[in-house]
């Protein structure tokens, strides 16, 4: 009696043994299952960024590369970082310049901008042609960009719809990205945003540089001067404080009609902003965005908190995924 109460004892020790290894088989498939999956995600983000760019071989493994690091490292996953060097690649960054803050500063942009990772990637990729610069400045464009939307009224969406309208018109005139936006930021705070904004100081500067007959005749009795001894456009601070200049001393009536005769209705109410302001107010702002680490200081304090912990946790253990997921790649696809 005795060894056959053992003997049912063992039989419920198997039996239960059996039911774990069940159990555990059952979870240990479901991590590969899921792991596979990851990095399936992750593979074909990858030949959307060799479809893009059409990159070596050797330049698709850094690329690679950067999107595993950054998603191990930041909020973001490595998924969403392969869709950032997509949009980039697309905007013509190399892979140097994406690899030497392109990447970067568009994943602080998205952060610090509350964007889309894919949206962010575009602001940053077109401001840097817009203006000329290498993709070692994306992490100023992120700066600057952050700053004046954290500083005044709007968006980054909104500075970047602005800056859509007059940053090649600046851009080719000399005006550099920090007073544009700086500029545009002054506008925001009046509520004057986004694309209104844009074309709006467009105009305004079109206005002043390639006046009608009428405002010609304007601008040289007011005495206002724009250029340099070179032909160069002396910048929107010296605008705003040659308007200031000329209109001192005037009556509202007075300064009312000179102003419809220089900008006309369409115009106007941005120029009212940027004579109020003068050269002043904008160096002011200016200043303002010109604020270096802005981005990712702001991105840092969005994500200072327990949801911040698990979004970064989350792309840490998505990374871990995808490598091991890769393990079961040439398999699966013979």
């Amino acid at each position: 009696g005795s060894e056959a109460e053992k003997l049912a004892q063992k039989k419920e020790a198997f039996n239960q043994l059996g039911q774990a290894g069940l159990a555990v088989g059952a979870l240990a498939a479901a991590g590969v299952a899921v792991a596979v999956s990851k990095f399936a995600d992750f593979d074909q983000a990858i030949s959307n960024v060799k479809a893009a760019t059409q990159e070596s071989a050797e330049n698709m493994g850094l690329l690679r590369q950067a999107a595993l690091d950054f998603g191990e490292s930041s909020v973001f996953t490595a998924t969403e970082s392969a869709n950032a060097i997509e949009e980039l690649g697309k905007a013509g960054l190399s892979t140097a310049d994406i690899l030497s803050g392109g990447l970067k500063g568009s994943l602080d942009l998205a952060s610090a901008g509350q964007l889309g990772i894919a949206r962010a990637a575009e602001i940053a990729a077109t401001t840097l042609s817009q203006f000329g610069l290498e993709g070692e400045d994306a992490a100023r464009v992120a700066d600057v960009l952050a700053a004046g939307a954290g500083k005044a009224l709007g968006s980054v969406d909104d500075l970047a719809n602005g800056l859509k309208f007059v940053g090649p018109v600046a851009a080719a005139m000399g005006i550099s990205l920090e007073e544009t936006t700086g500029v545009l930021a002054l506008f925001a705070q009046q509520g004057i945003i986004g694309e209104q904004a844009g074309t709006s100081l467009r105009g305004m500067l079109s206005s002043l540089t390639s006046p009608s007959k009428i405002a010609q005749k304007e601008i040289e009795r007011l005495g206002i001067s724009l250029y340099d001894s070179q032909g160069g456009f002396l910048g929107l601070e010296n605008a705003a404080g040659q308007l200031e200049g000329a209109y001192a001393g005037m009556t509202d009536e007075q300064r009312n009609f000179s102003l419809g005769l220089l900008f006309g209705n369409e115009q106007i109410t941005g120029a009212r902003v940027l004579l109020d302001a003068g050269a002043e107010g904008v160096a002011e702002w200016t200043d303002a965005v010109d604020d270096a680490g802005y981005a990712s200081q702001v991105a840092a304090d969005r994500l200072d908190n327990l949801k911040g912990d698990f979004e970064q946790l989350g792309g840490s253990i998505e990374t871990a995924l995808i490598q091991s997921g890769s393990a079961g790649n040439d398999v699966l696809r013979a």
